[in-house]
């Protein structure tokens, strides 16, 4: 089955942010399944994109997906500042943020507004499996990972529930920049002893449940960051030094993300596997 490639936008940042964003996105049904249940959005101007990773197979995994990329996709490009938006001047903000009143007015807003967006997905989906009758945590269920570049500002806003993940890659270093919802995961950070639990267990997601409490954070961002989001087919395929070495070595995201898709399927493909690159460089 022929991979499904979609939108791909550039656009110029706020003058005063100095940026110009390139994005593309790439989703394939690997080499062992027969549907593809991920789904993805960039939008059209390059503020945003959005992954997810639908689970369910007959109840509708792929419904999942579709529906949280249109909520969540529908509720950010709604969204628009009140006010004129300084940018701050830091090296580097990266942080989990709990409470977005304890940082500068727009950032908060952006992350209040990247959570109630995955919370209206995650409503929109526990709607449909109630109304298809199915019990609390059974039917449609997805992962979603995404940012979203802070509006005239040189911060992204980061989200995710699940085991779909953002990477940046800075200075030739790949950085995880989400941590994944699993049971592995979990176990991982319990010291790891014992058996280990299969990875695909997850812990959080959307439409399993009436409430969803996603991860958001912010990050700052710098000329020449690569930002890389993706479900876990590819991760699950490639090591850290590979995706490294393809986003390094392919400068044009939509090269590097059928690079990327590529290299998954040739280790195996053994998932759906979905990936979108995004490129940061200086406005001339």
């Amino acid at each position: 089955m022929d991979p499904d490639v979609r939108e791909t936008g550039a656009a110029a940042c706020m003058p005063n942010t100095a940026f110009v964003l390139t994005a593309a996105g790439l989703t394939d049904v690997g080499r062992t399944r027969s549907r593809n249940e991920d789904d993805f959005h960039v939008d059209t101007i390059g503020e945003f994109a959005i992954v997810c990773d639908g689970m369910g197979g007959h109840a509708g995994g792929d419904i999942a997906s579709r529906k949280a990329v249109e909520e969540i996709s529908g509720f950010l490009k709604d969204y628009a500042p009140s006010e004129p938006i300084t940018v701050v001047d830091r090296d580097d903000i990266d942080r989990t943020q709990t409470d977005p009143a304890a940082t500068e007015p727009a950032v908060g807003r952006a992350l209040s507004v990247a959570r109630s967006a995955v919370q209206k997905a995650n409503r929109a989906i526990h709607d449909l499996n109630l109304a298809r009758g199915f019990a609390q945590g059974r039917g449609m269920g997805t992962t979603v990972a995404g940012l979203w570049r802070v509006p005239g500002t040189a911060q992204m806003v980061t989200f995710h529930a699940g085991d779909s993940r953002v990477y940046r890659l800075r200075d030739g270093d790949l950085r995880t920049l989400t941590r994944d919802h699993s049971l592995y995961q979990i176990w991982l950070d319990n010291g790891g002893r014992g058996t280990p639990p299969q990875r695909n267990i997850i812990v959080r997601a959307l439409g399993t449940g009436e409430d969803v409490e996603p991860e958001v954070a912010v990050h700052s961002l710098l000329p020449d960051d690569v930002v890389m989001i993706c479900s876990d087919g590819l991760n699950g395929m490639l090591t850290d030094s590979a995706i490294a070495r393809i986003l390094t070595e392919e400068r044009d995201p939509a090269r590097a993300a059928a690079a990327l898709v590529d290299a998954a399927n040739t280790a195996g493909g053994q998932d759906n596997v979905t990936v979108v690159v995004g490129r940061f460089t200086a406005n001339a």
